[in-house]
């Protein structure tokens, strides 16, 4: 499946990669998006959440489905995941 980024995702990736306690990179993001450890439905619809458990950590990249794509909407480490204890 394609994947498309979108010019959110190229500014949060910039500024998360500078201050990251974990070192991110495209090949890190497309992982997540391809090999994601869980899955967490979105509030918006086609919307998912696909979640990396790294160092930790969960990094979470936004994605909606579009039909033979998906388009990248943005990057988080997601730290409501760490406290409940998803992250380990």
């Amino acid at each position: 499946m394609k994947i498309e980024y979108t010019s959110h995702f190229w500014e949060q990736f910039r500024d998360r990669k500078e201050i990251s306690p974990v070192e991110l990179s495209i090949e890190i993001i497309e992982d997540t998006i391809r090999n994601p450890d869980f899955i967490i439905e979105d509030r918006k619809p086609k919307r998912e959440g696909r979640i990396k458990k790294i160092q930790g950590r969960c990094l979470k990249v936004v994605v909606e489905k579009e039909t033979n794509k998906l388009k990248v909407i943005t990057i988080f480490w997601d730290r409501t995941l760490r406290r409940k204890g998803l992250c380990k």
